[in-house]
């Protein structure tokens, strides 16, 4: 029986790629969402309902702008913090010896 192959050190970082991604993407989405939702609440006329409706989704965007920039913050900085702990591992050399194929 064959002893099991290491890990690939790469994997590491996948996670917070991820998470910046995710980040990015909410962002992204509530910005165009959000130019839609302007635009609707600024030429929708005088209906009440529809106005409160229009306030209620343009507060939801906000939200998920705001959701969105701290996933990205939380990915920037995981991924800063795991290029530096990847600089200062002991075994740097023998790091790609066993990577997976």
């Amino acid at each position: 029986m064959s002893p099991p192959e290491a890990p690939n050190p790469e994997r590491k970082s996948n996670n917070a790629l991820l998470c910046f991604c995710i980040g990015a993407g909410l962002a992204g989405a509530a910005w165009l969402l959000g130019i839609g939702s302007a635009m609707s609440i600024a030429f929708m006329g005088a209906n009440p309902a529809l106005l409160v409706g229009g306030v209620i989704a343009a507060f939801g965007l906000i939200l998920l702008g705001v959701s969105g920039f701290i996933l990205m913050a939380v990915g920037a900085v995981w991924l800063f913090v795991r290029v530096l702990a990847d600089q200062h591992e002991s075994d740097r050399k023998d790091r790609y010896r066993h990577v997976e194929r």
